[in-house]
């Protein structure tokens, strides 16, 4: 289940509802599993809008207690994802699952040092910054 904590109060979407949104796959390697999978999700842009505040920067929770912040210059103008299928399966706890943001191979600007907290596993809630 994942949360959207909106200005409207908090959206909860099963694993059906995800898949049932706009989809987006793309091959990328994921850099702590040392493994490239093809992923399929749906953009933080579409969850962002679907929670009412697409354009705020976004504070990512995962169930293990840690939480980031993306920008949003970066989800809304490049395909950052949450994914929740990994090479056509269901993401496993072992590959960070069963949801995770996922990073497009370009920009490489992505795939630096700054943009490794981005990567978060077993999300559970998204926000917007306040």
């Amino acid at each position: 289940m994942l949360e959207l904590d909106g200005t409207t109060g908090t959206l909860k979407l099963t694993l059906r509802q995800l898949q049932a949104m706009p989809a987006m796959r793309y091959a990328t390697l994921h850099r702590q599993l040392k493994q490239t999978f093809t992923y399929q999700g749906v953009t933080l842009r579409d969850l962002a809008a679907r929670g009412g505040f697409a354009g705020k920067d976004l504070r990512v929770y995962a169930s293990n207690g840690y939480f980031t912040t993306i920008r949003a210059s970066d989800y809304m103008n490049e395909p950052i994802m949450l994914a929740y299928s990994a090479d056509g399966q269901a993401i496993t706890t072992l590959q960070k699952g069963p949801l995770t943001v996922v990073l497009p191979a370009q920009p490489a600007r992505l795939h630096t040092t700054e943009y490794g907290a981005a990567w978060v596993w077993y999300v559970e809630r998204i926000a917007p910054l306040k």
